[in-house]
């Protein structure tokens, strides 16, 4: 009796929850050659998981995972990363090669089905898309021609497939979101390389507005539908604010979502307002309070708890919260230790692209303020285990500063306090350690030149010079 009431109890012990909900359970394996990570990272944005699973120094691993929803999870190994489709019962088997990883990548037992389609759906697409500006720089009615083509390969593909009728299901709504994003993207795309717009047809986003925003499955599983899901939501909201320009966008989705049954695609339209609660919008208190009474999930509130925190430490005269981090040589320096001077702070990390184009442009500022009372301060958020890595670029790029790096990446207490993201990120400090602008211009921006000679023409000003 003994016996049968312990395995109840170890049967019945899956389905116990995570706050309250009950779980889901699938076993993840495998096996990653020629790799030095010791572990890998299993992730849901939107569902807020995230699960670290140890890989031995053989590169073997294995898991029991727990989760609330069958989806589609990002599967990172260092900063390679991929999807796995996951849902309840799956016994999933991953094997590949780290240095050659999305082409030596393959899965095997049960759940595998899914995600060898996927791979097969992505090679054919790799192959058909080509070059993205080749893709997309052409006229009009020859990007149709290949967008529609392209879908009905994906789909044939789709046919010939052993999957079942429930994952084909799945997997045409994800092909038709793949064929919505790229035509939505066209205007993008041209814009950003010729610098113009252009002609589209005056219904040519009618089907991204027809979109069906509340298939919960679609959300959890695509994450082009969550992109689209966000640019339905950006064209109504603009429409709709023209057309009456009393109305403000909480209002908007207060009312557009209140019926929808998904609280992930309800709560993902949601947070588009967190943008309100910064310190630009005067009224962003007020505004903070209209958007946690829409919000149901402990995650998001949490979320907008840390905005507003943010919003009220960076305002302009506010004391900076510190930091104290390590130079090249392991000494540190802490933000007090710049008492006295203004403080020019640039964020950027050795994988950061877009940071690393900034450092001619950083090299130039620094050196043309040398003798001024500006400190610069370069502030490196890579992992500490890239750190090697970012003691040698440093000198080849030789910009001058202090060069210091973070003790905890992107989740230090002071990158928390000023949420910092997406980087490169400048801020700027006044000689009090005080916030002047939590989002200064970058070094390549010509207001930047500007910024620093009205602070430096003011201290000369106030010291009489």
């Amino acid at each position: 009796m003994l016996k049968i009431f312990t395995l109840f109890a170890l049967l019945t012990s899956t389905l116990i929850s995570i706050n309250g909900q009950h779980t889901k359970v699938a076993i993840l394996s495998g096996k990653i050659v020629n790799t030095e990570e010791t572990s890998i990272k299993l992730s849901h944005i939107e569902l807020s998981f995230e699960k670290k699973i140890n890989v031995d120094s053989e590169g073997n691993f294995r898991d029991t995972i727990k989760f609330l929803e069958n989806a589609s999870y990002y599967f990172s190994l260092g900063k390679t990363t991929t999807q796995v489709f996951i849902k309840d019962g799956d016994n999933l088997t991953i094997s590949a090669d780290a240095q050659d990883f999305h082409k030596t990548i393959k899965y095997s037992g049960i759940g595998s089905g899914v995600n060898n389609f996927n791979l097969e759906y992505a090679k054919l697409r790799l192959k058909l898309v080509g070059d993205a500006k080749e893709y997309f720089l052409v006229p009009l009615k020859d990007f149709n021609e290949k967008n529609i083509k392209n879908k009905a390969a994906y789909l044939a593909l789709l046919n010939e497939s052993q999957l079942t009728e429930k994952e084909k299901a799945l997997f045409t709504k994800i092909i038709e979101n793949d064929y919505l994003l790229i035509h939505n993207n066209y205007d993008k795309f041209n814009h950003y390389h010729l610098k113009e717009h252009p002609v589209l047809p005056a219904d040519y986003y009618d089907p991204i507005l027809a979109m069906y925003l509340d298939d919960q499955e679609l959300f959890l599983y695509d994450k082009n539908y969550r992109i689209l899901v966000i640019e339905k939501y950006r064209q109504t909201l603009r429409a709709a604010m023209k057309a009456d320009t009393t109305l403000n966008n909480i209002e908007f989705v207060k009312e557009s979502t209140k019926d929808m049954k998904s609280i992930y695609n309800r709560e993902s339209i949601i947070s588009m307002l967190f943008n309100n609660v910064n310190n630009k919008n005067a009224n962003y208190q007020s505004d903070y309070e209209k958007i946690m009474d829409l919000l149901q999930s402990k995650e998001l509130k949490d979320r907008l708890n840390a905005r507003l925190q943010t919003a009220l430490n960076t305002t302009s005269g506010t004391k900076s919260i510190g930091f104290n981090y390590e130079r090249m040589d392991g000494s540190k320096v802490a933000l007090s230790d710049l008492k006295g001077k203004y403080v020019y702070i640039d964020i950027w990390a050795t994988w950061c692209g877009p940071c690393i184009k900034q450092m001619p442009a950083l090299k130039e500022i620094i050196k043309a303020y040398e003798g001024d009372d500006i400190a610069f301060v370069v502030i490196s958020v890579d992992d500490k285990k890239d750190q090697a890595k970012w003691k040698k670029m440093v000198p080849v790029y030789n910009v001058g500063g202090t060069h210091l790096i973070s003790d905890n990446a992107l989740n230090s207490e002071f990158m928390k306090a000023y949420s910092v993201g997406l980087i490169p990120r400048s801020i700027l400090l006044d000689r009090e350690g005080k916030v002047i602008n939590n989002n200064a211009p970058k070094p390549s921006d010509e207001n930047l030149k500007t910024v620093l000679n009205q602070l430096i023409n003011s201290a000369k000003t106030i010291k009489g010079e």
